[in-house]
This record gives C-alpha cells, structure tokens and sequence, in this order.
C-alpha cells in the first residue's frame, strides 16, 4: 500500500491519467474526421512500414497518388510520425498509433512544463495540469488533427528552460537539443517561436546576465545544424514541387483575421488568456498580450512581414500564448491564481463548448478509409512542380489522378517502339533514368523521355541536399559534444562565479 500511494503521488503518474481523461473519447470513437485526418493515416501508416522494413527515414512516399509518389518528408518534418509511425511498425493498428502517439506527446507536454515550474517553484503539478488541457492543445489533437504541431509543444518549455539556464553549458545543451527538436517537429511554429520567444526571452537573458550571449547565439547555430539533415533539403529543393497550393489563398496568415468564422474558436481563448497573465504584471504578462493580439491579427503589420506570413495561419500562435500566459498566472500568489481562473472561465467555458462540439462532430463523421487507403490522396503541394493543378479539387484538396492510370509503372520500362514515353512516376531530383549503364535525359512533371526500343531503369540517387545535411548535422552533434565534455569546450562558455548552482530554483519573473 506504501508504494501504491507513492506511485499516485507522482507527477508522471497523475499527468498520465490527465492525459487518458484528455484523449478518452478518441480512444473510444477513434482519432474521426479531423482537418488533417488523412495525412495522420497516410504518413503514420508510411512511417510504420518504412520503419518495421528497418528503414528509419524514407523521405519519398511511393504509394502517394495512387502510386505517382510524393517526396512529402523532403518538406514536412518527421519527429510526430517517428512516433506514430514508431507504434505502428510495433504493431498498433494506424487509429491506434495515432492515438498513442497522441497520449506519449500529451503526456510529454505535461512533463516539461512541470520540469519548466518546477525550477521556477511555481505550482508544477498545477500549471503541467493546466498547459495539457488548454484549449488550443486540446483543439489542435481533437478537431485540426496537427498531430506534429501538438507534439511541437512539447518543446516550448524545455526552450525556456534552456535560455533561463544559459550561460551554463547545460543551458546550451537543452536549449540547442530543443529547438532542434522543434525544427525538425514543425518548422512555422519554429519561427514563431523563435521571434515570439526565443528573441525576447534571449534579450531578457543577456539583459540580466550579458555572458549568455555568446553561449545564447551558439545553441541557436547548432540547433540549427542539428536539424540540416530535414532542413537543408527542405530548404533548397522547394523549386521541385507545387508550392503556389502551399501559399494559395487561405494559406496565407494575412488571409485570416476575426471577421473570418473559424476564428471564433480563438478570439475567445485569446481574450481568456490575457485575463489569465493580466494579475503578474510582469514580463509574461506582456509576452501573452503580444501573443495573443497577433494571434487573432489585432497586432498591426506584424503578419505582413513575408516570413511569418507563410506561418499561414496566425492563431499557431496560441500554443505559445497558452504557455506564456500559464507561467505567468502561476508566478502569483495562490489567492490571486484562484481569482482569474474564475475570471477567465466564463471565456473559457465557450470556448471549450465550441471545442467539443467540433470534436464530437469530428468523431462521428464517417471516414472512409478503405477509399484513402486505395488512392493515397496526399498533400497536393507536394505533386511535382508544372503538374496540371486544376486537377486539385478546391474544397478537400483531393487530386484526379485517374487519367494516369494507363501509364507505364515500375522501376523497369520496356519500349517496344521509338517515341515519347511517360512513366506513371512523379518527377523529383533523387530519379535517374538509365539505359545500358547510361542517363538519359528526362522531364517531369511525370518522368518522361524520349525513347528508343530496348529496356530502361528509374533508379534512385542520393542528392547532394541529403548527404550534406547529414554531414552538418553530425558535426553539428560533434560540436556540441564537445561543449559539454571537453574541458576546452568548458572554458569557452563563460560562467561567472556568482552564477547560481544548478540546483538553485530560477528566479520568478
């Protein structure tokens, strides 16, 4: 009895249950109809056979589009579906991996946000409680169905906790690994994060302690090579693909502001938020009115900037309000946390009733996957560049492949006759096309060349973007193995003598 109470008293064990409570109904009904319902069954069912086939990283989908295949992972980070997908090959079914891997990540929020209070001694338990079922965390798993921009927040608190420790090497150590771990998780909610927290946490930093600078600058660099190997390539082949759909009307964060309808889900909890942070009066407090202004496009010009306009939709923002706003409520005194909860829960209350109403619909929808799992329908603006885009279907985004049907398949092609020949094969700079131990000259969008008779190979190349990005980030983990082990590395990192010790609670602000 002894030991079961101890294990109930533990905050892992009490965050698990919240998060089960959390997650039940997905559990019960399955993940439903969420806005991105197919790409979670398609990507985790890829990642699931790629990985029980011992293949960690396969960029390219072959069954995409009924099998034109899509480099969808040269683009879109992978961190949420090594999970999902990492369930799937241990053998859940895809429902059931997209679940679990929605509870570890649930779980996980809850961890390093209690690890985050912890240092700073403001009611862990409580605030780990409060971030995972705040309303954009919960809307973001059980109506968008964002599974990797859920699993992003799990990163935010090990940011600032990372910043807070700085000029530490440890500091360094997490914050690098956990905006690396961001990047290489979702790539818009990394640049906001990085100018909406990670810019004025830094500045706070130096402000208080000017050695965190330089330690500061080179977390932020190695993070950035820690992540190359998915960044690079994403960064350099964009030219490849159809990305006037990916920055298409709608797709745009100035296409959006609260005069749109699916805004009402945010405009509340916005407002909430900033009631919640309103009673520290601190730095905080001015981090979530900033926040959560942009977040429903009250902040003035911020979203007309091209870099964070291709964020696309600026309520992303509200993961990153959700935390600044509960490190600042939790920074009060207890009687002063009880009074704006219930001055917040009235805002609250609508917008957890929206919440569930949009959830339960998505839960009951019909989904047909037998359908999904014989077309692959995945992300038109990953169809390859020049591809006819008015196939695309405007409201669900569903592309008519069906005219490509009759095309040659496979890796091997035999012509018979001289001519012009098409494969059914999307074009993309990892394929070659060979005869006789010899390239021959091919275009896209579909793989096509100008053949004589005889026998012809599609073959695979890896391309330059993929080897040096591996390179970088291996000398990027080198690099910061040897700031933390090599007592070079130790001096290098200034650590003032009157720094607290790493046991010393971080200071409220």
């Amino acid at each position: 009895m002894p030991n079961f109470r101890a294990l109930i008293a533990k905050p892992a064990f009490i965050l698990t249950l919240v998060g089960i409570g959390a997650l039940l109904p997905s559990f019960v009904l399955g993940p439903g109809a969420t806005h991105s319902h197919l790409y979670n069954h398609m990507w985790t069912a890829h990642f699931g056979e790629q990985m029980a086939a011992g293949h960690l990283y396969e960029r390219w989908l072959p069954n995409s589009f009924e099998g034109l295949g899509a480099p969808t992972f040269y683009f879109y980070p992978p961190l949420a579906y090594w999970v999902s997908g990492g369930l799937h090959a241990l053998g859940l079914s895809v429902p059931q991996a997209i679940n679990g891997a929605g509870l570890l990540l649930l779980i996980a929020s809850g961890l390093t946000m209690h690890a985050w209070l912890s240092a700073r001694d403001t009611y862990p338990l409580l605030g780990a409680i409060l971030y995972m079922l705040a309303p954009y965390h919960l809307y973001n798993f059980h109506v968008r169905g964002a599974l990797a921009e859920f699993a992003a927040l799990v990163w935010l608190p090990l940011i600032a906790l990372g910043i807070e420790r700085l000029p530490h090497r440890r500091g360094l150590l997490l914050l690098a690994l956990s905006y690396g771990a961001l990047i290489i998780t979702h790539l818009p909610l990394a640049v906001l994060t990085g100018v909406f927290l990670i810019g004025p946490l830094m500045l706070r930093r130096i402000w208080h302690e000017p050695t965190a600078l330089l330690p500061g600058a080179a977390a932020g660099v190695i993070a950035l090579g820690l992540s190359a190997f998915f960044l690079l390539p994403a960064a350099t082949l964009q030219d490849h693909i159809s990305t006037v759909l990916l920055w298409g009307p709608g797709y745009r964060a100035t296409d959006w502001s609260i005069y749109n309808t699916n805004f009402t889900m945010f405009t509340g909890p916005a407002l909430a938020l900033i009631v919640l942070a309103r009673p520290a009066r601190s730095f905080w407090t001015v981090l979530t009115v900033i926040g959560a202004l942009a977040a429903v496009r009250l902040l003035p010009f911020v979203w007309d900037i091209p870099l964070l306009n291709k964020a696309q939709f600026p309520w992303r923002m509200m993961g990153i309000v959700e935390f600044t706003a509960i490190t600042a409520l939790l920074s009060c005194q207890l009687h002063r946390i009880r009074l704006f909860l219930g001055a917040g829960a009235a805002l609250l209350i609508f917008a957890y009733g929206l919440m569930a109403s949009r959830a339960m619909d998505a839960l009951h929808h019909p989904v047909d996957y037998a359908l999904i799992d014989r077309i692959k329908p995945d992300a038109p603006e990953y169809l390859p560049r020049g591809f006819d885009t008015s196939l695309v279907e405007k409201e669900y985004r569903w592309t008519d492949v069906q005219k490509f049907r009759a095309l040659p398949r496979g890796n091997e092609i035999r012509v018979g006759t001289a001519g012009r020949v098409t494969v059914h094969q999307a074009d993309f700079p990892i394929w070659r096309v060979m005869q006789d131990g010899s390239p021959v000259p091919h275009q896209g969008p579909l793989i096509s060349f100008d053949a004589q008779p005889g026998i012809y190979r599609i073959e695979r190349v890896a391309i330059w973007q993929e080897k040096v990005g591996l390179a970088i980030s291996m000398m990027a983990a080198l690099l910061l193995g040897l700031t933390q082990f090599s007592r070079r590395g130790a001096r290098s990192i200034a650590e003032p003598q009157s720094a607290t010790s790493e046991g010393t609670r971080l200071q409220r602000a």
